[in-house]
C-alpha cells in the first residue's frame, strides 16, 4: 500500500506508523551500521505476475547488498523489477 486509501484505514495507519519507524530507527541504530527500510509492494504477491514473489526477494537483496553511502530508505515494487536501477545484475 503505496498510499494511504480511506477503505483501508487500518491498514493506512499501520504503513504510516512504519513510514515514520523507519527514519526513527535509522537516526538511532544508522550510524551504527544498520540499514533500515521498507519494501512496499503495491499489488497482490502471485508467481507469474508483476508481484512475482522472486521480483520481490529481487528488492531486498538490492537493499542488503547497497553500500552504505547508497542506502535506501523505502523501496516501491510497482509490478516491475526492471524498471529499478541495480534491481539486476548486482547479485553474485
Amino acid at each position: 500500500m503505496p498510499e494511504p486509501e480511506s477503505r483501508y484505514v487500518s491498514l493506512s495507519l499501520g504503513k504510516a506508523g512504519v513510514r515514520v519507524l523507519v527514519p526513527l530507527l535509522d537516526k538511532e541504530y544508522g550510524p551504527s551500521g544498520v540499514h533500515v527500510a521498507t519494501v512496499t509492494v503495491a499489488g497482490a504477491v502471485a508467481p507469474g505476475t508483476a508481484f512475482d514473489p522472486d521480483d520481490i526477494a529481487e528488492r531486498y537483496w538490492r537493499l542488503h547488498t547497497q553500500p552504505r553511502q547508497r542506502w535506501e530508505r523505502e523501496v516501491v515494487h510497482g509490478g516491475s523489477a526492471a524498471a529499478t536501477p541495480d534491481a539486476a545484475g548486482d547479485r553474485p
